[in-house]
C-alpha cells in the first residue's frame, strides 16, 4: 500500500508545502514506514489495512443483547423526556458570525452542533484570515441507513450557504452523526459556486469508497492512517499541518461493514512565518471512548482519581501519546454526550468525567465540549451533559472556564500565549 503518494492539488489558491509544485509533504509521527510503504500497526485487523480494531484492554465492544435493551431505555426515557420535547428552545443558540469580529490573531472556533466545528487559525500578520478548517459537517434534519434513526431536535445553526470559504474538511468517521453525504454535496457545490474553489477533504484510511460520489477531485481527498499527516499551505494565506490521530469507537455505514473504515482524532496546528511566533494548536476527538465502566460515577471514584478507593480500570492509552507526540493544544474539542447507560456506552463515548480525563491526558489547555445537544443518541436527559461537565469540571479542581460549552452557532477567540506575554 503505497504511503500518500504525491500529487497535485486542484484547488487554485491551496498548493503543497513544498519546494515543487507537485511534490506533497508528508508528516509521520511515530508510525512505521519502509520505502514508502505503510506497515501493518497495531490497529490494523488485517494485513491489508482494510479492517481495524480497538488495540486496547480499555475497549470491549458491548454485546447485542446490551445494544437491545439500551435500545428500548432510549426509546422509552425520550417519551418521557421534557427536555426533549422543548429541545429548539433550550439548547441556547446564537446566529453564527463565523468569529469575523474576533481578533484575527486569536484561534477561533465555532460551534454548529453536535460535532461539527468551523476553525479558523490566527492570521499572518498583514493578512485577512488563516487557514480555515471545517470538522465533521453535518446540518441535515436526521442521520441513519435507510433513513432511520434520531433526527435532529435543536435548531441548525445556520444554512449550508452560510459557512465563509473553508481550506479544508476533516472527518472522524463514516458514522451517519459525523459523515453526512447530503451536508457534504451541497458545501462543496456552494464553495465552488460562491468562491470559485472547493476544500480539500481528510478522511481515515479506508473512507475513500464512502465519499467517492461526492462532487469533488480525487486529488483533493486525502486518506490517512494514524500518526500521518499533511503539511499545507494556502496561498494568501498561510500554513498549517493536520495529523490523523488514534481515538477509540468504531465505524460502519451499514449493518455488513463494521470496522472495515478506520476512526481517528485529528491535531490541527498553525505553521507560523516567523520562528519567534508559538503555533497555535487545535485537537479535534471527534467520537470517542475512554474506558470500560459499569456505572455512572464522577471525578471522585474515577480510574484516574487519587482517590484509593477508586476502581482499578485501564483508560485508553492513546490520549496521552497524542498529547506527549502532538501536544501541548491551545484548545481541544472533546465529546460530553451520547453515554448512557455507562455500561453499554463507557468503550465508545465518553461521559464528562471522562472528558474532563482527556482534557488532561491530551495536554489541552482549554477544552469545549461537543457532540451534545443536537440528536437524541441515547438516555440521558437531552440537557444533562453540560451539567454534568460542571460538575466534573468541579469535582477536578478545574476552573470552571477550563471546559465550558458554546451556544450553538456561537464562536469564541482562544489567545496563543507568546514569548514576553507574562
Amino acid at each position: 500500500m503505497p504511503l500518500l503518494r504525491p500529487s497535485r492539488l486542484l484547488r487554485h489558491s491551496i498548493r503543497p508545502l513544498s519546494t515543487t509544485a507537485a511534490a506533497q509533504a508528508n508528516v509521520i509521527v511515530g508510525a512505521s514506514e519502509v520505502k514508502g510503504q505503510r506497515l501493518k500497526g497495531s490497529h490494523w485487523a488485517n494485513e491489508t489495512g482494510t479492517k481495524f480494531r480497538n488495540p486496547w484492554s480499555s475497549f470491549k465492544m458491548p454485546n447485542t443483547w446490551q445494544l437491545i435493551t439500551s435500545g428500548y431505555e432510549l426509546a422509552t426515557s425520550a417519551s418521557s423526556d421534557l427536555t426533549l420535547k422543548d429541545a429548539k428552545n433550550l439548547i441556547p443558540h446564537t446566529t453564527p458570525t463565523f468569529g469575523a469580529s474576533l481578533p484575527a490573531r486569536d484561534l477561533k472556533v465555532t460551534w454548529l452542533g453536535h460535532a461539527c466545528a468551523y476553525v479558523e487559525l490566527p492570521a499572518e500578520e498583514g493578512k485577512d484570515r488563516g487557514v480555515r478548517v471545517l470538522f465533521d459537517p453535518v446540518l441535515g434534519g436526521g442521520m441513519a441507513f435507510l433513513g432511520m434513526g434520531p433526527k435532529r431536535e435543536s435548531l441548525s445553526p445556520c444554512e449550508i450557504e452560510d459557512i465563509p470559504e473553508i481550506d479544508m474538511i476533516a472527518i472522524s468517521h463514516n458514522h451517519y452523526d459525523h459523515l453526512d453525504i447530503p451536508t457534504l454535496t451541497t458545501l462543496l457545490q456552494t464553495q465552488k459556486s460562491k468562491h470559485g474553489s472547493q476544500p480539500s477533504l481528510f478522511i481515515p484510511l479506508n473512507n475513500r469508497h464512502t465519499v467517492s460520489g461526492l462532487p469533488l477531485a480525487d486529488e483533493r481527498i486525502f486518506e490517512l492512517d494514524w500518526w500521518e499527516g499533511r503539511d499545507f499551505e494556502v496561498e494568501g494565506v498561510g500554513r498549517a499541518r493536520l495529523v490523523c490521530a488514534p481515538s477509540q469507537h468504531f465505524s460502519a455505514r451499514y449493518p455488513w461493514d463494521r470496522n472495515r473504515a478506520l476512526w481517528a482524532s485529528w491535531a490541527l496546528q498553525e505553521l507560523p512565518s516567523s520562528p519567534n511566533r508559538n503555533p497555535a494548536k487545535l485537537w479535534f476527538a471527534g467520537d470517542t471512548g475512554y474506558c470500560v465502566m459499569s456505572q455512572d460515577i464522577h471525578a471522585g471514584s474515577h480510574p484516574t482519581s487519587t482517590n484509593p478507593n477508586a476502581p482499578e480500570q485501564d483508560v485508553c492509552p492513546a490520549f496521552k501519546e497524542i498529547g506527549e507526540k502532538l501536544g501541548p493544544f491551545t484548545v481541544g474539542l472533546i465529546p460530553i454526550g451520547a453515554y448512557h447507560p455507562r455500561e453499554v456506552m463507557s468503550p465508545l463515548h465518553v461521559a464528562p468525567v471522562d472528558s474532563v480525563a482527556i482534557m488532561k491526558d491530551t495536554k489541552c489547555a482549554q477544552a469545549i465540549g461537543i457532540h451534545w445537544g443536537t440528536f437524541r443518541m441515547t438516555a440521558e436527559s437531552f440537557t444533562e451533559p453540560p451539567e454534568k461537565l460542571r460538575e466534573a469540571v468541579k469535582e477536578a479542581g478545574l476552573e470552571e472556564d477550563i471546559f465550558t460549552v458554546y451556544k450553538l452557532g456561537e464562536s469564541r477567540a482562544h489567545k496563543v500565549e507568546q514569548p514576553g506575554d507574562r
